[in-house]
């Protein structure tokens, strides 16, 4: 049986409103109780329509948001109980947009280099072979070491935010639409890509998308969000085939196709 590394279990997170002179305080239910165990080596994609709260539960188990109540495992261990920059170490984030996400003023090479630091690696040298064989892992020439993020494609951008992620192996990476921003031509790629890394380092992926394409190509189970709630969660190919809730349907029945004639009504198609 495969190993649990995230274990999630009944998990709120509330947002106070503001409140005005005559209005009583209101709450904002983001999370509302979601539950959900992640395995060793897998690929789980968190699926659902803007507002669900998706990111809002990325965010917690990336640390960077408390819960209002339940419990976070990574593990074995509570998330609140492991230090920061452990934490840190063991969990990181691929970013929706590489034009934003990577700081304009800093090099390639910084760029990458800045986990080490933070986690207090204090030899330079160790630092340059490090960040250099990461670049080659994800398909970055050695050249752009000294280059700046606008001297690059959103592709080779995107390739550098992965490198920073892994820079320090971490056993979970969280990614955020990871080619919503990018060219078609260039998605594939990066997902074959993220595909290739996660077997070489046994990483585990929670991938959030609207594209259910991506969804289907990448995930080995999925689980569906829906106003804040887990309404379903299935393996990927008994998802897409026998959805059970009615919202999945939906979101299944909302993907595009290059056929013109489907979802017209039947009498139409002969006329």
């Amino acid at each position: 049986m495969s190993e649990v590394i995230i274990n999630a279990e009944n998990v709120v997170k509330d947002y106070s409103l503001s409140q005005g002179v005559f209005r009583k305080k209101e709450i904002l239910r983001a999370v509302d109780g979601v539950s959900l165990k992640v395995l060793r080596g897998e690929v789980l994609a968190l699926v659902g329509e803007s507002g669900c709260g998706k990111t809002t539960l990325a965010k917690i188990i990336l640390g960077l948001l408390p819960q209002t109540s339940g419990f976070v495992q990574l593990n074995g261990q509570l998330l609140n109980q492991i230090p920061r920059l452990k934490l840190a170490k063991m969990v990181q984030p691929v970013f929706q947009d590489p034009y934003s996400s990577l700081n304009p003023r800093k090099t390639i090479g910084s760029i990458i280099t800045l986990p080490l630091t933070v986690q207090g690696d204090r030899n330079p040298q160790t630092w340059e072979n490090r960040v250099r064989k990461t670049m080659d892992l994800v398909g970055l020439h050695q050249r752009m070491f000294h280059q700046y993020p606008n001297q690059l494609s959103g592709g080779q951008r995107q390739r550098v935010a992965i490198a920073r992620a892994l820079i320090n192996r971490p056993a979970v990476v969280i990614c955020d639409e990871p080619t919503s921003a990018l060219d078609v031509s260039v998605q594939s790629q990066i997902l074959n890509l993220l595909n290739e890394l996660r077997k070489e380092l046994n990483l585990t992926y929670i991938i959030i998308s609207h594209n259910l394409a991506v969804v289907e190509h990448m995930a080995s189970r999925v689980a569906v969000m829906y106003f804040g709630k887990m309404v379903e969660e299935a393996e990927t190919s008994t998802l897409f085939s026998q959805p059970k809730h009615s919202y999945t349907q939906k979101l299944l029945n909302s993907i595009l196709t290059p056929d013109p004639r489907q979802g017209i009504p039947d009498k139409l198609k002969t006329a």
